[in-house]
């Protein structure tokens, strides 16, 4: 059975490392275009194949990053695809993203709604749930259209459901808890 890898610990030794140098922004950026590499199914299936030489996966990612990275992002991916299990890197990237929004005070947001949101409507969220929080909030938005109308908030463990669906659910229980 293979060996579990842990995104957590790959981002925590690249948060280090960045913080060491200074280059936080240097390394997200840098993990964001590993992680598109890794999404590719084509590269991924190349750099995880077992048959290939480790050498050859190390040339490979050479040639697919290019310059486009810094030499430490190169060889975190080389690392991976030697040890077949690239696509952990689109897990280490958000680590690595929860990480440094830690450090910088901001909270990540994921914010359900029944239909999809502009910007204005997203900027709005985000300010109230600053007011709620008591920190920066960077949202990520998602649509479920079963949740009829209205939203679902979750910062960290708290969850805000101001969706449609639960207000219908909570009637009903009513109307059944009083006619029992």
């Amino acid at each position: 059975m293979p060996r579990a890898v842990s995104a957590r610990r790959y981002a925590q030794a690249v948060f280090r490392i960045a913080v060491e140098n200074d280059q936080l922004d240097e390394w997200a950026d840098d993990l964001n275009v590993l992680a598109e590499t890794a999404a590719n199914e084509d590269a991924a299936a190349l750099l995880d194949s077992p048959q290939i030489p480790q050498a050859r996966k190390i040339e490979i990612v050479d040639q697919l990053l290019g310059n486009s990275v810094g030499s430490l992002a190169k060889n975190l991916l080389a690392l991976l695809a030697t040890r077949s299990v690239t696509t952990v890197v689109v897990s280490i990237s958000n680590e690595y993203e929860t990480l440094l929004n830690s450090l910088r005070g901001v909270e990540r947001a994921e914010v359900t709604t029944a239909v999809e949101l502009d910007d204005g409507q997203k900027d709005a969220i985000a300010s109230i749930l600053e007011s709620i929080v008591g920190k920066q909030i960077q949202v990520s938005t998602y649509v479920e259209p079963g949740i009829i109308g209205g939203l679902i908030a979750r910062v960290n463990d708290q969850v805000i459901d101001g969706s449609i669906r639960a207000r219908l659910r909570n009637m009903h229980q009513d109307i059944v808890g009083q006619i029992s």
